[in-house]
């Protein structure tokens, strides 16, 4: 193998992190990209710490590069001089080889293969930081990194005969973000040499036809990013964490296009958007999602209708959820009386847990009373087999996962679980409304491993929220018979 270029002092890459202030809702509350039937894994969002780890790890990625050209750089000039020298001796009649021939003629010899595919790699990993962290960084900014980057990966095309090495690289795979990136802003020669080099660079991990195994790169100098955050948390690999990101997107955007495929918009009869101010519904039966396009309602519980037919509406719940609903189980909220209404209102524990999502002011009388949301019904739709009595549990204040929790609790709740570290940092992002949304073929997309064993404790913390519900809702009843019996029993004293 031929010997390294001497190491240098790094130098700034000129590559600043700024600080992306997060968009303000409209006045009303309610965002304006609605997550369509359960909570959106919502855009990458990086701290300016992430940020600024990752941007460290794109600049090593590109040294790495540089110092790989170095080689190449360094091979072609021992190459030519070695040409010279041997046009030389061809003319004299002495060919004795002179000593320093054989150095040379190490110098010119290009590096294995096993390294051409490592810096293949390294770029493949550096264009997906780049779209990855094309919001927080500038001077330069993420398309004007690009082209810089495709000067050394036309070289190694070249020297390597052509894209066919380059093209067996199948890790690590290509993000969605960064294929966008690449199509908007490469010229119209950087495109000719991206698309030579076939799907495995051309199309996103999703539509690969092959098995893509975990990618980290090892670097030369024997850099190694840091692996804790600054609570001590592990820090999953971004390129792996983009992917899942990615996987869970394509699933929201699959499941939202089948609603329009099942025909619950037009439905032979079509549809009307409703007035702003008619929207509200309560819903006066149970109904349980039977697929993705549906959305799962308790009676009592207070919608949003978006659009509505003869037989379904386009419903949003107070978390943000969308789905259809059967027409004739809903029930205008103005057209109902106040006194009849309050029935459905289940009284909050003696500790509230903020909720957290922001509701609009003149929803928030209807919205902090709203019970549970979508799976939880298919627990409430079977009926116990024991027919064993058993006295009503009370409700537990310390419970530690709920739909109001943050994504702390959550994360807290998995941790207590025994659940590994990469299950707790992809799942520790969603608050307790979103975690309960999941249903498990998302929950084995995001942990292969452990998806189901998540999927099976959340039926059961589902389970103890139902309990909590069922005796909230028996007192309730109990509190207005006996209002009842006192008023009767003053009117028969009269």
């Amino acid at each position: 193998m031929s010997d390294f270029p001497p190491p240098v002092a790094r130098k700034p890459s000129g590559v600043q992190v700024m600080i992306i202030k997060s968009k303000q809702r409209p006045p009303g509350g309610l965002p304006s990209s609605p997550r369509e039937n359960g909570s959106s894994f919502g855009e990458n969002q990086l701290s300016k710490e992430g940020a600024e780890r990752e941007v460290e790890i794109m600049n090593h990625c590109f040294d790495d590069v540089e110092r790989f050209m170095a080689r190449l750089q360094q091979a072609a000039e021992a190459q030519r001089v070695l040409s010279q020298r041997m046009k030389k001796r061809s003319k004299k009649s002495n060919k004795k080889e002179e000593p320093s021939d054989n150095s040379l003629a190490m110098k010119a010899s290009p590096p294995p293969e096993e390294e051409f595919l490592d810096i293949f790699q390294k770029i493949k990993y550096s264009l997906c930081l780049l779209a990855r962290l094309q919001p927080y960084i500038t001077q330069p900014d993420a398309p004007q990194l690009l082209h810089p980057v495709f000067v050394p990966l036309d070289l190694m095309v070249k020297t390597t005969g052509g894209p066919a090495l380059g093209a067996s690289v199948v890790s690590p795979a290509m993000t969605t973000g960064a294929i966008s990136l690449l199509q908007e802003h490469l010229t119209n020669g950087e495109k000719d040499l991206w698309k030579s080099l076939g799907p495995n660079w051309t199309l996103p991990c999703s539509q690969l036809s092959v098995a893509v195994p975990p990618y980290s790169p090892a670097f030369l100098d024997g850099w190694q990013p840091r692996t804790l955050d600054s609570t001590g948390r592990p820090r999953e690999d971004p390129i792996e964490s983009q992917h899942k990101q990615d996987a869970l997107k394509q699933r929201r955007t699959s499941q939202n296009m089948q609603m329009e495929d099942r025909g619950y918009r037009t439905d032979g009869v079509g549809t009307s958007v409703l007035p702003e101010g008619d929207r509200l519904y309560r819903c006066s039966y149970d109904f349980l999602a039977r697929n993705h396009t549906e959305l799962s309602v308790l009676q009592g519980e207070t919608l949003e209708v978006l659009e509505s037919s003869d037989r379904w509406s386009k419903c949003r719940n107070r978390f943000e959820e969308i789905g259809c609903v059967p027409s004739n189980i809903l029930e205008p909220l103005s057209a109902l009386n106040t006194a009849e209404s309050s029935v459905v209102y289940r009284e909050t524990a003696t500790t509230t847990i903020k909720p957290h999502s922001e509701l609009c002011d003149t929803e928030k009388c209807d919205t902090d009373f709203l019970i549970m949301n979508d799976e939880l019904l298919e627990r409430l739709s079977k009926k116990r087999g024991s027919s064993r009595r058993t006295p009503p549990r009370t409700p537990d204040t310390s419970a530690p996962l709920n739909f109001q929790s943050p994504p702390a609790e959550v994360q807290a709740w998995l941790l207590a679980k025994g659940f590994s570290q990469q299950t707790v940092q992809c799942l520790g992002i969603l608050n307790g409304a979103q975690l309960f949304s999941l249903n498990k073929g998302e929950l084995r997309t995001v942990s292969p491993e452990e998806g189901a064993r998540v999927y099976s404790q959340i039926m059961v913390q589902k389970a103890l929220l139902q309990d909590v519900h069922k005796v909230t809702e028996l007192e309730k009843a109990m509190e207005r018979q006996k209002l009842k019996i006192d008023l009767e029993s003053e009117k028969s004293d009269v």
